[in-house]
């Protein structure tokens, strides 16, 4: 008898645990992506990039970066004050640093490109977290492309790095090593979603593992300037042996950790950078906020 009253007790327990770590992802509609980044790479590698090079050989130029959008398939996010922005500071083009979607759904996937499109200047996406669940990296591809992929933009070389699973493979460590090496431009940036060093609250997103240790070897032996990174929603400037780190915090309706929704304008002249805060809503205490990213 005590022992079937022992388990009448425990039983609710184990349901409960069942739930939270098995059923309870697949509930929410956040079940994540089973294609590891090497069978990401390998497709991206197959597939022609779209995306082109853009104000070419200009030294003088100004592009926007936002972090994790987290469009959902009815919601215009804050693309019209981005909009806004692009025209009014002539940017030339736009960065993504991943996390477009919510729950990486193809309607969301859908909304997302729609929006993208909508401005007047080319946009270029890195893929996250978010868009991983649901299956979506069948719908990234189809309607992005290539999740590793690098582009020239005025006087820089822009690689775009897969951090979504916090793993980077080795055949994708080796075309970084490869697309770092062959730069022959004056400025050299990196995107990657999960934040290299992106320490605010005593937090580094990207796994301390050997992967991390070997980027920040490269950024710092092939002359990296920037590493612009999501993720966070929070915003963090970081320099480390030369090599500036800058998170850009939440562009979504959703979750800040701190500051406010914001995004970031880069204003490029010769060799000289400077950084932009475009804050999106007013009012909103900067201090940092618990969440799920």
């Amino acid at each position: 008898m005590k022992k079937i009253i022992a388990a009448l007790i425990i039983a609710p327990f184990i349901l409960a645990l069942v739930f939270v770590v098995v059923l309870m992802p697949k509930w929410m509609g956040m079940a994540s992506d089973t294609v590891s980044v090497g069978e990401r790479f390998a497709l991206s590698s197959s597939i022609k990039s779209p995306y082109g090079n853009t104000v070419k050989g200009s030294y003088q130029y100004v592009f926007a970066f936002c972090g994790d959008p987290h469009l959902q398939a009815e919601s215009d996010g804050f693309f019209p004050q981005l909009d806004i922005a692009v025209r009014e500071k002539r940017a030339s083009f736009v960065i993504f640093g991943g996390d477009l979607t919510y729950l990486g759904k193809a309607d969301e996937y859908r909304n997302f490109v729609n929006h993208a499109r909508s401005l007047t200047v080319p946009a270029y996406p890195a893929i996250g977290n978010h868009d991983l669940y649901n299956g979506g990296w069948e719908s990234y591809w189809r309607y992005l492309g290539p999740s590793s992929y690098s582009f020239y933009g005025g006087n820089a070389k822009f690689i775009v790095i897969d951090t979504a699973s916090g793993e980077i493979g080795v055949k994708q460590m080796q075309w970084i090593t490869k697309e770092l090496k062959s730069n022959k431009q004056p400025l050299l940036i990196v995107i990657s979603h999960m934040p290299i060093y992106g320490g605010s609250h005593g937090r580094d997103e990207f796994p301390k593992t050997e992967e991390r240790t070997q980027l920040i070897e490269l950024f710092e032996k092939y002359g990296v300037k920037y590493v612009l990174e999501g993720h966070r929603h929070a915003y963090v400037d970081i320099t480390v042996h030369g090599v500036r780190y800058i998170t850009s915090g939440s562009f979504s309706e959703g979750i800040l950790d701190s500051g406010q929704r914001h995004f970031l304008l880069f204003h490029v002249y010769g060799p000289n950078v400077s950084v932009e805060t475009v804050n999106i809503e007013t009012g909103v205490p900067i201090q940092y906020r618990d969440g799920e990213i």
